[in-house]
């Protein structure tokens, strides 16, 4: 994700426009022919920001909606993405702020959230300039208005980052109680592992339980006969002597040239074989596996039941 300040840079206001030469028609005709991008009302971008990652393009809009509103909070999504926590599944094309402080634009729009709860002083954090409210508040927000899947992916995130604990979690949904969403929130939480390490092991887990398989245990060492760490694995079902691991091309191909992938592949691949050695059986998926997890189920299955009989 593009540093806050960076993307900050990008912004271009009315009047920076209109000072610079530029007249009125100019800028409608600009947005028209798609020159720029008119992000709300007083605030563009040029043409080139189509190109930035879905976060980042949320961030334009939570540093417009900052720039243009009086000391807004910025709640939920909002939050979650200036506190670095993961933005799958969450909708990003509504900036959500608290309406305290900000009465007189109470009413929701195409283009801002205002969440009505109150926001206590000790819940807000300022993070590169912008207020947002705490992550154990912005997590429990996120589980109240969000699909259960997104909401423990962001959850293990902050257990995960150190962000907030599972007695910071609780707490806040103490202080949540009676608010709209309060019981998903609960169920949300009650699932959550701040051991998982990405998005797609927390999809992999409620994948799991989901389709009746056995719960494994998760971020677990294997070591040889003589004591020597082997491997850290995703999950293990250490009853059936099975191994899953979630692969994501990231750990493979991100920012690496192809000679290090080349060795990225071939230790894993020695890797299970020592792990095949000791008598595991080994099975990987891929986040393409996770868009049809009725198959993703099946498959283990098929290889947890050889290995159970």
């Amino acid at each position: 994700m593009t540093g806050i300040d960076e993307l900050r840079s990008l912004l271009l206001t009315t009047d920076r426009l209109l000072a610079r030469g530029s007249s009125p028609q100019a800028l409608s005709r600009a947005v028209a022919t798609g020159l720029m991008i008119r992000l709300r009302p007083g605030f563009y971008v040029d043409a080139s920001a189509r190109g930035l990652r879905r976060d980042d393009r949320h961030l334009l809009l939570i540093l417009a909606a900052d720039r243009c509103l009086l000391e807004p909070v910025f709640t939920h999504w909002s939050a979650a993405l200036v506190l670095g926590l993961p933005s799958w599944g969450l909708p990003l094309r509504t900036v959500s702020v608290s309406r305290y402080g900000q009465a007189q634009r109470s009413r929701n729009t195409r283009l801002m959230k205002h969440d009505t709860a109150v926001v206590e002083a000790d819940e807000i954090l300022n993070v590169g300039g912008l207020r947002v409210t705490a992550p154990a508040r912005t997590v429990v927000d996120v589980a109240r208005a969000c699909g259960r899947d997104a909401s423990v992916s962001v959850a293990d995130a902050a257990v995960k980052g150190e962000l907030a604990t599972p007695a910071s979690l609780e707490l806040a949904l103490a202080q949540a109680a009676g608010r709209t969403g309060i019981k998903k929130a609960r169920h949300a939480m009650s699932l959550v592992d701040g051991r998982s390490e990405s998005v797609a092991e927390t999809l992999s887990r409620l994948s799991f339980l989901d389709h009746g398989l056995p719960t494994p245990e998760t971020q677990q060492n294997i070591f040889d006969p003589h004591g020597n760490r082997i491997a850290c694995v995703d999950f293990l079902w250490r009853e059936y002597g099975v191994i899953g691991e979630c692969d994501g091309f990231g750990k493979y191909f991100d920012g690496n040239d192809p000679a290090e992938v080349r060795r990225r592949l071939a230790r894993e691949k020695d890797r299970d074989a020592e792990l095949i050695a000791l008598g595991y059986r080994v099975i990987h998926w891929r986040w393409a596996d996770l868009e049809q997890p009725w198959l993703l189920a099946e498959r283990i299955r098929r290889v947890l039941s050889p290995a159970a009989r």
